[in-house]
Formats: C-alpha cells, sequence, structure tokens
C-alpha cells in the first residue's frame, strides 16, 4: 500500500517539475522574443559608407556661424576680422600631426577584455541624413578593471583623417561616415574602437521629449545661443521660428528643442570643454528619468528611438550586453574628456578654430584611464 501512495506523489512532483519548467521557457521565449523585437527595429549594419556626403572638406554650418558672429560682437575689442595663428604655429601642430602618424611606432591596443563603442552625435539637418559628429563619446568597458569609462572626444581636435588631409575630427564623420570617423581615432589615438551607435539630432530631440523633458539651469547670456538653435530647428520643421524660444534664464524645464540647444551651446564659457560638460548634464538628466519610467512608458520611448539609432553592434553583441547589464551596473564610472588640461593649444587654420594637441601626451593618458596601463 505504501509503495501505491508514494507513485502519485512521486507523479505530482514530476508534473509540477515540468510545469514550472515550461513557465520559465515561456517567460524566457518571451523574453528573447520581446529584445529580438527592439534589435530589429534598430539600423544594424556592416557599414556606413554607402550615406550620402552632406559636407566638403572645408564646408562648416551656417548656424554655427552665425553663432560665431554673434561671439565675436561680445569681444571686447569688437573686432570681427579672423586671421590665421601665426605660420610656426600652424607648422608646429602639422608637425605634431605627422610625426604621431608616420614616425610614432606606439601599436594600436587591442585587449580581449576592453570594449570601445563610439556614441555618434550627428549635427545633420536632415532626419536620417550625415553630417559632422557634433558629439563624440568613446564608452569603454573593461571586464578586468569592472570600470565603464565614458570619453568625451572635443570635436575642434586637428588632425590627420586618414586619405583626407588634415582637419578637425568632426569632419571625419561627415566625408566618410563612423567607418572613418573610427579608423581617424583609432590611427591617432591608437586603440581599438569596436563599435559605434549613431543618433542625430531629431532622435535627441525625441528621446528628451518622451521623458517630459530635462530640468537645467539656464543662464541669461546662454538664452540667445539656444534660442538660435531653437529657431533653426523650427525652421527646418516648417514652424514659426519663435516657437519654443526661451525668454527668461532659472532653473528651467527644457524641451526636446531647448535641450539640444543648451547641449550644443560652445559659446558660453570654455568652448568645447564646457560643451561636453553641458552635454553630460543633460545625459545624467536622461538617465535619472529614464531609469524611473514605467514599463509601458519605457517601451513607448523605446519604440520610438530604437528606429533612429543606426548601430554596426551585431545581434549577439547586443544580446550579451543586455543579459551583462546587471554586472554592469556594479562596475565604477569615470567621465573625462580629451584633450586633457596643459595639453593642447588654441589655433586658428585656414579660417578654422582648432586645438593642436600633444598626441604623446593624450595617448599616454587615454592607456591609463581605460587600459589601466600605466
Amino acid at each position: 500500500m505504501e509503495t501505491n501512495k508514494k507513485k502519485p506523489t512521486r507523479k505530482i512532483l514530476i508534473i509540477i517539475a515540468i510545469s514550472i519548467v515550461s513557465i520559465i521557457a515561456i517567460i524566457l521565449l518571451a523574453a528573447y522574443l520581446l529584445i529580438h523585437s527592439y534589435i530589429n527595429k534598430m539600423n544594424l549594419v556592416s557599414s556606413e559608407s554607402d550615406l550620402p556626403n552632406q559636407l566638403s572638406d572645408n564646408e562648416g554650418d551656417s548656424i554655427d556661424e552665425e553663432l560665431d558672429s554673434l561671439l565675436d560682437q561680445d569681444h571686447e575689442s569688437g573686432a570681427t576680422d579672423i586671421t590665421d595663428s601665426p605660420e610656426e604655429e600652424i607648422n608646429y601642430a602639422e608637425d605634431k600631426i605627422r610625426v604621431n602618424m608616420e614616425e610614432n611606432k606606439t601599436p594600436i591596443i587591442e585587449d580581449k577584455d576592453v570594449f570601445n563603442i563610439l556614441l555618434i552625435g550627428s549635427d545633420t539637418r536632415k532626419s536620417g541624413g550625415r553630417g559632422r559628429s557634433d558629439s563624440m563619446i568613446l564608452i569603454s568597458i573593461n571586464k578586468k578593471t569592472k570600470t565603464i569609462t565614458a570619453t568625451s572626444i572635443l570635436r575642434d581636435i586637428y588632425l590627420q583623417i586618414p586619405g583626407k588631409k588634415n582637419n578637425r575630427i568632426n569632419a571625419a564623420y561627415s566625408l566618410g561616415g563612423a567607418d572613418l570617423l573610427m579608423d581617424t581615432i583609432e590611427q591617432n589615438f591608437k586603440l581599438e574602437v569596436n563599435r559605434y551607435a549613431s543618433v542625430d539630432f531629431f532622435a535627441f530631440i525625441d528621446i528628451v521629449d518622451a521623458i517630459g523633458g530635462v530640468t537645467l539651469d539656464v543662464s541669461e547670456k546662454e538664452i540667445p545661443v539656444i534660442n538660435n538653435y531653437v529657431s533653426e530647428i523650427n525652421r527646418l520643421n516648417g514652424e514659426e521660428e519663435s516657437l519654443d524660444n526661451l525668454t527668461e534664464p532659472g532653473t528651467l524645464l527644457l524641451n526636446g528643442k531647448q535641450a539640444l540647444g543648451y547641449a550644443r551651446n560652445r559659446y558660453i564659457g570654455n568652448n568645447d570643454f564646457e560643451r561636453t560638460a553641458r552635454q553630460r548634464r543633460v545625459l545624467e538628466q536622461v538617465f535619472l528619468k529614464t531609469k524611473d519610467l514605467g514599463l509601458l512608458e519605457l517601451s513607448s520611448l523605446m519604440n520610438k528611438l530604437l528606429p533612429q539609432v543606426t548601430t554596426n553592434l551585431t545581434q549577439g553583441e547586443i544580446f550579451s550586453m543586455i543579459l551583462s547589464l546587471p554586472s554592469y551596473a556594479k562596475y565604477d564610472l569615470q567621465q573625462w574628456s580629451i584633450p586633457v588640461n596643459g595639453s593642447y593649444s588654441n589655433l586658428r587654420i585656414e579660417g578654422m578654430a582648432v586645438l593642436g594637441i600633444d598626441f604623446e601626451r593624450n595617448i599616454g593618458e587615454l592607456q591609463r584611464r581605460i587600459y589601466d596601463i600605466e
């Protein structure tokens, strides 16, 4: 009789175990399908070279030229004529580039424990097009040291673009897309750039609007610069130019267009150094608001944003990164920018405001922070 009683009990346990396994399998399958559906919304590419060029070697942004004029009016001298730096200073900068590219025997660093993803914010005025890389942030995940390093690369760094003449680094993206920009960073700074992800102005605007805006401190001097950018977006959208223009300083809730103007501003403060700090402030606000979104709100944001992301990350790499998020959340985070203090000079070459840098010093600092090489 005892044996007969055990058999039903054993069958019940087997049924329960099978049910639990089935439920887990269904949950995992649902999670896989959900993640896969999100990944499929992204523009996964192997190369971005098929996108048309939008700028020539020397062509600048009209809105930036307008703001340069605005900035010049604030100079005490009131002078608007701009001349190039002394020839000896230009020659010195050009020689630094030549030595770094031709004579420097430092190999490009590759490390299986470090994964470098280049985040690109494009200044294209046309959704889906390609302009200059207005924002470049190298995200380095080091599994050995358990650190994630965000390196802002200032767009005015003067260097050699492979196959092109010397120019500001932000011109590389317009001339050859993400492939050329990655190659430019690798060859000039001697580190491997594994993958990239890019978004344009319109994706940035949609992100901020989708989370209900970001709260930031805006000074009186920043208002006309922000409004110039807002008016430009309005013109592109066929809207009234004064729509969403700011009227007074303070702690303000900025919508997408206003936050974009705030993040792009390099005319108040220490030019591009202060702008990268502004960009990090906006990203911090976006992160803080995004992590508090409910599932439905987060799903809505993903559905709107992901189709505007172009990346050469593979599906397998994206899945791996998503599964590793709990571990990455425990990593130490560090933020900084290049060039480092005391390693650059402000120059004007062919009418362009550029940064002539000490490559050896900046390469050494990149190796120390990202790869833990002293």
